[in-house]
């Protein structure tokens, strides 16, 4: 039984990092991030957007884990 709860946190985890990072690079398409790069260099660019997007998704979806795993174990300060 704790194989499979640990299978579906997995689960879980792998779900909201992809569904974070996707809205975060929806959010970050909204930039005029070919003014910031130079000339010459929009592969260099292209990879930079990702690392940002990634980077920014992943930092969500924690926190936003976090915060649920936090409020679930409030139960535990009631009973």
């Amino acid at each position: 039984m704790i194989l499979k709860s640990m299978g579906i946190n997995a689960l879980l985890q792998i779900i909201t990092y992809l569904l974070f990072i996707g809205l975060t690079f929806k959010a970050i398409q909204a930039l005029r991030f070919d003014q910031i790069i130079k000339r010459g260099h929009s592969g260099e660019g292209q990879v930079l957007l990702w690392l940002i997007t990634i980077a920014i998704g992943y930092l969500c979806g924690s926190f936003f884990l976090t915060l649920f795993e936090q409020i679930h174990n409030l139960i535990y300060l009631i009973k």
